[in-house]
């Protein structure tokens, strides 16, 4: 079976792992090449030596260019629906991963694509990436929930009636994207966020994003006592401990890591 999905940790920080979409040309997205991916998110997010995940796309002209538009063609109701339940579970297993998860964005990110950057907690991107949700030209629907996450309403609605592509520095501008950087430096930028996030305590960053997925549609009342419950329970912890007692002694903090 052709592998369209790799996995590997960064030679400097054994805690970040990179998954790496790989089919050529474009990395569209077949029904195999998705299950691929979840297994391989669902592998990671029990693996507690994982710190930290960076999802990008080989090569240099996609991330994700969307679906494969020949397996699209031969799609009844009936199998639509089986994958896209099964797209569904991927970018909510990218959303709810126990570490944070970096989109490097190193090019085309087109409808299912874009959806699933914007699964993703923080993403950087390279000055070639583009973006589109192309669904209304080639007869599918999708990616205009995931796309709200990031833009206004009315961007949304423009890109999705339109299929108009946009450019980094548009969405940068928006601050959809955190960080737009030359195509050559993308993977160390993304690697440089992903180690800063791994000196912090594994247990705080894990808490921390499952209070900002639990809060992200709470009014403000609810979110805070969440937040406020969260605090709670970090502060009975060791690395909760360690953390405050670091900081009155002026030390960096040692936290146990798998």
């Amino acid at each position: 079976m052709t592998r369209y999905v790799h996995s590997a940790r960064t030679p400097e920080n054994q805690a970040i792992q990179t998954i790496t979409i790989d089919r050529p040309p474009r990395n569209a997205m077949t029904l195999e090449s998705y299950k691929q991916l979840l297994a391989t998110l669902q592998e990671s997010h029990i693996d507690e030596t994982v710190g930290c995940v960076i999802l990008t796309g080989a090569g240099d002209k996609s991330f994700v260019a969307g679906g494969e538009l020949s397996e699209h063609a031969q799609l009844d109701a009936e199998r639509a629906q089986l994958r896209t339940a099964l797209i569904r579970q991927v970018f909510d297993t990218v959303r709810r991963h126990r570490v944070p998860v970096i989109a490097a964005v190193n090019g085309y990110a087109l409808g299912g694509g874009l959806a699933l950057m914007a699964s993703c907690d923080i993403i950087i991107a390279s000055d070639t990436a583009k973006f589109s949700l192309p669904e209304v030209k080639v007869g599918i629907m999708g990616g205009t929930r995931h796309l709200k996450r990031l833009v206004p309403d009315k961007v949304v609605r423009w890109m999705a009636l339109t299929g108009t592509m946009v450019g980094a520095d548009y969405f940068l501008r928006l601050g959809a994207i955190q960080a737009v950087v030359p195509a050559a430096e993308l993977m160390a930028a993304a690697t440089k966020m992903a180690q800063e996030i791994c000196q912090y305590s594994p247990t705080a960053i894990q808490l921390m994003k499952e209070t900002l997925n639990l809060t992200e549609h709470l009014d403000l009342d609810e979110g805070y006592h969440v937040e406020c419950m969260a605090t709670s329970i970090m502060k009975s912890t060791p690395d909760g401990k360690e953390a405050v007692q670091a900081v009155l002694e002026k030390r960096r903090p040692v936290f146990k890591r798998k």
